[in-house]
């Protein structure tokens, strides 16, 4: 059994806003397999390319010829490097609430709707649309923050975010979630009419990735960020495989094309093409805290910053930090009233979420005194953040040693 807790503030509470009177609805997303759990960790462990084949992303030299990447597919091999791929693991369902496909019909034309939406997957991050035009983001992990208008964000594993969407007419309107491998998704639809749905994802053009990759990786197996600035998500390497911001592949357009004459003409979804304009994504750098969540000012010598850097090793599926399980580290001691900036750089080609158990921390975006609070932050890969706690103990894990620090009334430990 699992679901959304949700605390809402108090009626007098000086931080009520316009959003927190809205109806609302909770939304869990998950991913779910009809395989035994024991057997996908087993298979990642042994490298096996079986899931890329049951998802259709393999790379062979078949298709590297179809794509015109012969060449990119051979530098691959001659770096030893593994297949481009953005989900290690195959999912037979995506669900909304324990469901592929939701309908909520209470809402009528004009009407304004929270969406509480938690990402309670296994390994799955989401793109999130909406039909019936743009979503407002007004919070992240709980923490309000000053309201965005984007279309589209993606949620990581354990990411919390509440959007605010409106019903246009008198209509049912798609929150489609698709899973970062766009292999299916779940549908959550709004009001009571024809159903207009957002259309699907194109599929990602691997090869081009892979091109990527291969500049990118030296032959020591570093990464080399050719100068790119990919912190707080305002770069996604993963850009260069969106057919919807780089175009469709010439293969991509004739199966199009042959789709698109296959649809009925009764189908319904909402415009697919925009080529004037340019998708608003929402990234770690746009969010703003509604208020001021500066820490306590302390003394040089209270003040620390700690560097790391998240690694790994894809064929044997081990992630460290700094190249060192949690057997292999020592605690780190914070002493009380010490402020710590953490700096985590992603030094692999995977996407990875980090939180601090039992604490909220600052991401450092560039917003000043009003950076975000944040419980998790998804790392891109290739990608640094900055985070600044106070007296905190900081999977791949570190564990961080607070002994004054006492929440409630049991001591408590914390670990990323």
């Amino acid at each position: 059994m699992y679901g959304a807790l949700i605390i809402h503030k108090k009626e007098n509470a000086p931080t009520v806003n316009q959003f927190d009177t809205l109806p609302e609805i909770p939304i869990v997303l998950s991913d779910w397999t009809d395989e035994n759990p024991y057997q996908i960790h087993r298979s990642l462990h042994n490298a096996t390319d079986w899931y890329s084949i049951k998802k259709g992303s393999t790379q062979n030299y078949l298709s590297a010829i179809k794509e015109r990447h012969l060449g990119t597919k051979l530098l691959n091999e001659w770096k030893r490097m593994l297949p481009m791929d953005v989900a290690d693991v195959y999912y037979n369902r995506f669900l909304i609430n324990g469901q592929s496909t939701q309908k909520q019909t209470q809402f009528k034309i004009g009407d304004k709707v929270r969406l509480r939406i938690a990402n309670g997957a296994a390994s799955s991050y989401f793109w999130l649309q909406y039909a019936g035009g743009k979503i407002t983001v007004v919070a992240s992990d709980g923490k309000d923050v000053t309201p965005l208008e984007v279309d589209r964000l993606i949620i990581g594993v354990s990411e919390t975010y509440d959007i605010v969407v409106t019903i246009p007419d008198n209509n049912s309107y798609e929150l489609k979630a698709t899973p970062e491998d766009r292999t299916q998704f779940a549908s959550l639809f709004l009001g009571d009419g024809a159903e207009i749905s957002v259309p699907e994802m194109p599929k990602l053009k691997y090869f081009e990735g892979m091109k990527m990759m291969n500049g990118m990786m030296r032959m020591n197996g570093s990464m080399d960020d050719m100068g790119m600035n990919m912190s707080n998500q305002t770069m996604d390497m993963n850009n260069v495989m969106y057919p919807e911001i780089t175009g469709l592949s010439k293969r991509q357009k004739k199966q199009k094309a042959h789709i698109d004459g296959m649809k009925s003409h009764n189908a319904t979804t909402a415009p697919s093409e925009q080529p004037k304009q340019r998708l608003v994504t929402l990234n770690y750098a746009m969010l703003q805290s509604t208020q001021k969540t500066t820490l306590p000012a302390v003394e040089p010598a209270n003040f620390k910053e700690l560097r790391f850097e998240l690694t790994g090793n894809m064929n044997r599926y081990v992630w460290t930090l700094d190249n060192k399980t949690i057997s292999e580290s020592d605690k780190i001691l914070i002493k009380k009233d010490e402020n710590v900036r953490i700096v985590l750089y992603n030094n692999s080609m995977m996407r990875h979420p980090m939180h601090l158990h039992g604490h909220f921390f600052r991401v450092l975006n560039g917003q000043g005194e009003y950076a975000p609070l944040k419980k998790r932050a998804g790392y891109y890969a290739n990608g640094n953040r900055h985070h600044r706690v106070c007296r905190n103990r900081i999977r791949r894990r570190l564990v961080f040693s607070l002994p004054h620090f006492i929440p409630h009334d049991e001591r408590h430990g914390t670990h990323f």
